[in-house]
């Protein structure tokens, strides 16, 4: 397996009811760290300075890495990147400039941004065009901290319905910005992809050129089941993983082979790939982890045995 794949943890996602108390989520990466697998984190926005320089201490006592996502802090103002008001949309990207700044504080290395919801086929056209002004905007703003942007295509008409979902259109699309810029890139993941009926290794390939992370999220795709869609579902546990999902760790597996084998952008020194695993309050969070990592190692064992 190529040593520029390595293991994430998404902690944002595993431990979602923490996001509002960063003191808590201090001690979660610190905990994270000692078990010695992850090699880089998938984390919250860092608003108070002093734990900013305390994650950026572990970040290099460790050896990690990290980025962040600007989606949830959108999402709570309410605020889409390609609106066509352009009130709304100047508003969301000075949000996600402020998090930029936070994130590069904290030493992450990237922060991703969501489409913002599909307006239809009237207005589908100006939305991904001023999507990509913003994108090259924010990009060109992202290259001056350090850090990388990345788009995640999600679906577009079976479940969260986003602007920016088929891989094959988004490619098409994302070229031109990130020929233009060399720091933005894609964010595949296998859910959305799935979701939308496509084939997911051809998907994986055509993204690949542009693709600088992967995230391994299960669902159910069968519509009339009361748990379809988007969920961040579990990934069963360990030693069969058994799920009503189409996830396996032999699908997982391939994904972590074909990407590998593939042509990827350069820029990117370390490519990552997680499991994207939703924690609810009340659940066991440790113990999510626990099967989460426990299937994303299996991934990795497989993938490197099948070389």
């Amino acid at each position: 397996m190529s040593k520029k794949i390595i293991p994430s943890a998404h902690l944002l996602e595993c431990f979602m009811p923490y996001i509002n108390d960063e003191r808590r989520m201090l001690d979660v990466i610190r905990r994270a760290a000692d078990i010695g697998y992850y090699k880089n984190f998938e984390l919250g926005v860092f608003f108070d300075r002093y734990n900013r320089i305390y994650v950026r201490n572990i970040l290099e006592e460790y050896g990690l890495t990290a980025f962040t996502f600007a989606t949830p802090y959108t999402k709570r103002q309410k605020l889409s990147l390609s609106s066509l008001d352009s009130s709304e949309r100047a508003a969301a990207v000075e949000l996600v400039k402020q998090l930029a700044d936070c994130a590069a504080d904290t030493g992450f290395i990237g922060i991703g941004i969501p489409s913002g919801d599909d307006p239809g086929i009237a207005g589908r056209a100006e939305a991904k065009r001023v999507l990509a002004d913003v994108m090259c905007t924010l990009a060109e703003y992202c290259a001056s901290l350090g850090l990388r942007l990345t788009i995640e295509p999600l679906d577009r008409y079976a479940y969260k319905k986003q602007l920016i979902g088929p891989v094959i259109e988004t490619v098409n699309w994302f070229a031109t910005i990130h020929a233009a810029h060399p720091n933005a890139y894609i964010h595949w993941d296998s859910a959305h992809e799935a979701l939308s009926g496509a084939d997911l290794m051809q998907s994986l390939e055509y993204a690949a050129p542009y693709t600088a992370q992967i995230h391994l999220c299960n669902a159910i795709l069968d519509r009339l089941h009361p748990c379809y869609g988007d969920l961040h579902m579990e990934c069963g546990t360990a030693p069969d993983f058994e799920n009503e999902g189409f996830l396996t760790p032999k699908l997982g597996a391939e994904i972590i082979r074909r990407f590998a084998a593939a042509d990827k952008p350069e820029g990117v020194e370390r490519f990552t790939v997680s499991i994207e695993v939703l924690g609810h309050p009340g659940d066991d969070l440790w113990l999510k982890e626990k099967n989460t990592r426990a299937f994303l190692q299996k991934c990795f064992e497989l993938a490197e045995a099948e070389k």
